[in-house]
């Protein structure tokens, strides 16, 4: 067994919190090792282990690739705040702050990933000749004017939010013509007067639809306390969508406090409706 990691305090500072958040997404990505972390971006596990440990902020690379190793795509919201967090450390400030990697270090993680396993990319033909199979298959139906099923609903793998303790799961699945979004939450520890923000994204455009912001007030919840918020029905023209999520301290408010133009959230896997 490997060494316990120490205590960390959210409240002693911005980089012991920072480090927090990050061991509170990998507790709700299943607690994954380290060593199988890595192996999922293809850098060492100590890297790792050390930008969860709370003495200094990690280099922005190895707080995306922690991110990434807990199964999150979008990592734009956890480079917001390590920008956010960074601008706030004294630039001469060397013990607070990791280096980013080494030319060597660099060259020894490029060498790791050129070491994986070539069975890695039998796999990923082989899922690659499944997509193209499906594709053909739903370009026949609609070419032969067969009606096509309501698409299956379509949810992303539980994330911690960054502002609050919650893990949320994002859903979006489209039931007689309307696209409907859905969110699950799980408390990973006590929580009071926190609000869930719900809303459609547009793909293609790039924009949050206003029309669709949903809001759920969710009280007090005990640590592993389960909560839903949704379904709800939204009637949009044909495009592209995913579910987006915000889960803010209250109380609530008309938006979200970051909402703007281009908004994303947290985000469901995406949903494509024909005209």
């Amino acid at each position: 067994m490997g060494r316990p990691e120490r205590e960390l305090d959210p409240g002693s500072g911005l980089i012991e919190r920072f480090a927090y958040d990050l061991r509170q997404l990998r507790v709700a990505a299943g607690n994954p090792t380290y060593r199988i972390m890595g192996s999922r971006v293809g850098c060492s596990p100590s890297r790792l282990s050390e930008a969860a440990k709370g003495l200094r902020l990690p280099s922005l690379a190895a707080t995306v690739d922690y991110v990434r190793a807990c199964g999150m795509t979008d990592t734009a919201e956890w480079e917001r705040r390590w920008h956010e967090i960074n601008s706030q450390i004294p630039q001469n400030t060397q013990a607070t702050r990791e280096p980013e990697p080494s030319e060597s270090a660099m060259a020894d993680e490029a060498h790791s990933q050129e070491q994986r396993p070539r069975a890695l990319w039998r796999v990923v033909a082989v899922i690659g000749t499944a997509l193209a199979l499906v594709t053909a298959t739903a370009a026949s139906i609609r070419a032969t004017g067969d009606a096509v099923p309501d698409i299956p609903t379509r949810c992303r793998s539980p994330v911690v939010e960054v502002r609050v303790p919650i893990s949320v799961q994002p859903c979006v699945e489209v039931t007689d013509g309307a696209v409907v979004t859905s969110l699950a939450l799980r408390a990973v520890q006590a929580v009071d007067g926190t609000v869930a923000y719900v809303w459609l994204y547009d793909i293609e455009s790039r924009v949050p639809l206003a029309k669709t912001l949903r809001t759920c007030e969710l009280g007090t919840l005990t640590a592993g306390q389960a909560s839903t918020c949704g379904p709800f029905p939204q009637e949009v023209p044909p495009g592209r969508y995913t579910t987006a999520v915000a889960v803010e301290p209250g109380p609530r408010q008309s938006a979200p406090p970051h909402w703007r133009s281009g908004a994303t959230g947290t985000q469901s896997q995406r949903v494509d409706t024909g005209p």
